[in-house]
This record gives structure tokens, sequence and C-alpha cells, in this order.
């Protein structure tokens, strides 16, 4: 039987790490599903954390972009270093760097979680922030910081 944490210990974790506290949970409770499923509160998750998932990619980013911009990036660079800090492989490895693949919940008939599923869970947290947080932006870039993207 394998063990899977519970909302609250991912809560708990999550928070922890990124320093910053939910309002409603039910954004982080659809970060964490990778496959499709009915969340506590009834929301049908047709495509599971992937749709918040392309909302956390294009704050990333965002964020992302303007650090290059402060840097005194050219654009060339910028764009080299855009596609390499956000690729799949750079956050499937913040993901199991900071522990954050122990909560994603999987299909139970998937086997290894790929660096694609660790970095949809990175950009579906991101995007989970962004939504409970109403847009704050200086608090989306901490929890990017928090993850060690920027």
């Amino acid at each position: 039987m394998t063990f899977h944490p519970t909302l609250s210990e991912a809560r708990t974790y999550i928070e922890g790490f990124l320093g910053y506290t939910f309002v409603n949970i039910d954004w982080l409770e659809e970060a964490l599903w990778a496959y499709p499923t009915t969340l506590s509160s009834g929301k049908n998750l047709i495509d599971g954390n992937k749709s918040l998932a392309v909302v956390g990619d294009a704050v990333l980013h965002i964020i992302v972009a303007e650090q290059c911009y402060d840097q005194g990036m050219i654009r060339g660079d910028a764009n080299n270093c855009l596609k390499l800090v956000v690729s799949n492989p750079s956050l499937g490895q913040l993901a199991r760097a900071h522990g954050i693949s122990q909560f994603v919940i999987t299909n139970p008939g998937t086997g290894q979680m790929s660096d694609y599923m660790r970095a949809t869970a990175v950009e579906a947290v991101l995007g989970a922030v962004i939504k409970d947080n109403g847009y704050d932006y200086d608090v989306l870039r901490r929890a990017v910081a928090a993850f060690g993207v920027i």
C-alpha cells in the first residue's frame, strides 16, 4: 500500500516553504491533482491541474523575463534564459528538490512521475498562488523565488 499525504499535510508543507498562506485551499487542491477528478468542492477538473498550470506558466514567464530585463540581458540571451529556466526538466528538478512531488496526486495506473508532471505541478502551484491572492505580483514573485526559479 502506498502512503499519500493528506491535503492538510500538503498545505502545511507547501505554505511553509512558499511563505504564503492560502485563503481558498481549493486552489492548492486543484494544483495537486495531475489527472481528471472532481474536487472536494465539487469542481470538475477535466484536465487535472493542467489548466491551472497554464496560468502559472504565463506568470512565471513574465517574472523570469522581467528578471532577465533587470539583469540587462539582450533579447537573445533573455530568450535562451527563459527557455532554460522554465523548461520542464528545470521545473521538474525544482519540484523534486523542494519535495513537491510527494504531494502530487497521480493516476493510480501511472508509473513513475515524469519531469513534465513535476513541472506542471510547479506551474499549477504558482497558478494557485496568483489566483488565490488576487493577482498580487509581489506575492507571486516571492513564491517564484521560494521555488528557486529566480
